[in-house]
């Protein structure tokens, strides 16, 4: 059984290896990630090419990050995350829909650690409380050690998914 245990009580486990991931969809994207290393911290931008992650695209979200102001700005929503949110936030700032969101805890933790992070969490930020996801935050960086965007995986829970022992999805 996956063990959740969480960074400053942000109900999210910072990802050191693939193994403690439950979903086979954000174990393949982070590992794609990783790829893209390159012995850096992190990924650049343009080292993810959307032609290799085909099977993925409609699952990821990618999101701005402006670190002087600490807003995130959704740049890309995958069809089938539009679909578990009930919306399309494309072009939208997280703080103007969801000011006071776990969501934007979890996305400056990440920009601040330059961390990536696994969490299982509902979508009660935009009353769909009801919807339960697992959700993996990926850093990207414009320059070494700053990350200037989120590339996230969302894989919907299912009855058949691991909720992995979660004490809590918040």
């Amino acid at each position: 059984m996956f063990l959740f245990k969480t960074a400053r009580n942000l109900h999210l486990a910072p990802v050191n290896d693939v193994e403690m991931l439950p979903v086979p969809m954000l174990r393949e994207l982070y590992l794609y990630w990783r790829s893209k290393k390159n012995g850096r911290m992190m990924p650049v931008r343009d080292d993810i090419k959307p032609g290799e992650l085909v099977r993925l695209l409609s699952r990821i979200i990618l999101i701005d990050v402006e670190p002087n102001s600490w807003r995130f700005r959704f740049r890309l929503i995958g069809t089938s995350v539009v679909s578990l949110m009930g919306a399309d936030y494309t072009g939208a700032y997280l703080d103007e829909i969801a000011g006071k969101s776990s969501m934007l805890r979890r996305f400056r933790w990440l920009a601040e650690h330059r961390k990536a992070y696994y969490s299982f969490s509902k979508l009660d930020w935009i009353g769909r409380d009801f919807q339960k996801y697992h959700a993996l935050g990926l850093p990207l960086a414009d320059e070494p050690d700053k990350v200037n965007m989120i590339l996230c995986g969302i894989e919907p829970f299912s009855a058949g998914s691991p909720a992995g022992g979660m004490a809590s999805c918040g």
